[in-house]
């Protein structure tokens, strides 16, 4: 995500983060899970895999094979993307173990980070052409990810706090990290989009959260068949 030819080192440690994070409840035991939380985290973890792969590709000036593999990318979405619909809609509509007001945000983040997934893939696929807007898309998908593994992993490693006070940890770790790639990249060469518009993204979720926990957003899911 920063640094021309250097996206691995990133998406490696980011990888390795979501690994950490789902630890508990998939990679040390995946057969443990049902078939739809399976092919999510299979496809979730191919998805970082290619990202490091394409990044070690173009910064060796394999653009040929870059571009095969990128069509790997579509079927890997489209897993992504099915599988996502399907877990919110279990957690709209069947038991679950939180209170109603976790619930609703848990259901917000999820709406909202798989809308920004989807902004950041298409738009990495329309700038397929500009190579440096296409790689700081690409990457920076890894975001959506790094999300609900930070929320456990917090959650994990430090007891005291509670589910919003582990929400509340993530985002300031990804703001960070975006504050961090727009001074890199303002240091490099001056261009830093995409990472500003990113980062408003994640502000504007965060402070929507307040919201998402109240009255009105609690109607719209009762609307949508939700129990809650």
């Amino acid at each position: 995500m920063l640094g021309r030819g250097r996206s691995y080192v990133w998406l490696l440690a980011g990888l390795l983060a979501i690994i950490a994070g789902f630890w508990p409840s998939f990679y040390g035991d995946p057969l443990g899970n049902d078939a739809w939380h399976i092919a999510h985290a299979i496809a979730a973890t191919l998805w970082v895999v290619l990202l490091i792969t394409q990044s070690l590709l173009i910064g060796r000036g394999n653009r040929q094979l870059h571009e095969r593999l990128g069509w790997l990318s579509l079927g890997l979405f489209a897993t992504l993307f099915a599988t996502t619909c399907y877990m919110m809609w279990v957690e709209l509509t069947g038991p679950q173990p939180f209170p109603a007001v976790v619930r609703q945000a848990l259901l917000f983040l999820n709406v909202t980070f798989l809308t920004l997934f989807v902004v950041l893939y298409a738009s990495g696929i329309a700038f397929r052409r500009t190579r440096r807007l296409h790689t700081r898309l690409m990457g920076s998908t890894i975001l959506i990810g790094l999300g609900p593994a930070l929320v456990r992993l917090y959650g994990h490693q430090i007891p005291a706090l509670d589910t919003p006070g582990s929400v509340i940890l993530t985002f300031a770790t990804i703001e960070i990290i975006l504050v961090a790639a727009i001074v890199i990249a303002f240091r490099h060469d001056r261009h830093v989009r995409p990472f500003p518009e990113i980062l408003v993204a994640f502000v504007l979720i965060q402070a929507g959260l307040p919201w998402a926990t109240g009255p009105t957003f609690a109607g719209v899911l009762r609307a949508l068949g939700s129990p809650i």
